[in-house]
Formats: structure tokens, sequence, C-alpha cells
């Protein structure tokens, strides 16, 4: 599973009519895979504090945990155009490692998490279930044939 992050051009195209998805000049690191017709990008996340992601290394900050590891919940439709061909280099090998190891069950995951997500939509709970409530899959829709 290829590290990689997206090209600047992406990002700009993306925020044009989704303004709320990304934080300005930030690049993620990302994976990315396709699932159907869909390419999606899934960030790395230095402080995942949730549980609908893929939590990869814990770091101590002060008396507290926090973990790394790629966010589901902040995942993004693109184009495989949209990515960077170099790679992106991530601060610990073990990171990278875990995520190699685990490739499949990353896959597995995301997929059952997007399905939850139009199932919620169809039933009109996406806004009031937690795993959703922040998702940035609402932006979207038409891509994922919900409108």
């Amino acid at each position: 599973m290829d590290i990689r992050s997206l090209k600047q051009d992406a990002y700009n195209s993306l925020v044009k009519d989704r303004p709320q998805i990304l934080e300005k000049n930030r690049g993620y690191g990302i994976i990315s895979f396709t699932l159907g017709d869909l390419t999606y990008a899934i960030p790395l996340r230095s402080n995942l504090n949730h549980s609908n992601g893929f939590k990869t290394i814990s770091t101590k900050q002060g008396d507290r945990i926090v973990w790394n590891g790629l966010d589901y919940s902040k995942a993004l439709i693109v184009n495989q155009e949209d990515i960077e061909s170099t790679s992106f280099v991530l601060r610990s090998q073990k990171e990278f490692d875990k995520i190699q190891v685990h490739k499949e069950k990353i896959k597995t995951d995301f997929e059952k998490y997007v399905l939850s997500y139009i199932e919620c939509v169809g039933k009109g709970t996406s806004t009031t279930d937690n795993r959703f409530k922040f998702c940035t899959l609402q932006y979207f829709h038409s891509e994922l044939g919900l409108l």
C-alpha cells in the first residue's frame, strides 16, 4: 500500500465547492485505493482520537497517549491523477510497516465504513450516528450516487 499525498491542484479543486473538508496549507499523507469505480484517499493523522479508522502507533504527549493512524471519517473521493507519484515519507518505519501488514484489513474495514455510511444516509440517520457526524463523505453524495 503506497503512501502518497495529493497534488496541490487536487486540494484546490476539492475545496472549491467543499471548503469545509480541508485545513489550509496542510499536506496530508494518504493511502488510496479503488472501490467500485471510485478512488478514495484516506489521510494519515497524528491524533486519531476516535474509532473510525486504523490506529498505527501511539506516542505519549504529557500524561496522555495519542494515536497516529488512518482516519476513515476524513476520506476523500479523488481522481487517480490527483495523487502524487512520489512517496510521502512517514516519521516512523513502524507505522509504515503496520499499514503494510494490515492493508487487507484496512481496505475491508474502510469498505464496511462506506457501506454503513450509505445505509445510514438511506435511512436518514447519518447526521445522528456518531460515526458519521463529521464525516467528509457527506460532501461526496453525487459521486456516491446518493442524490
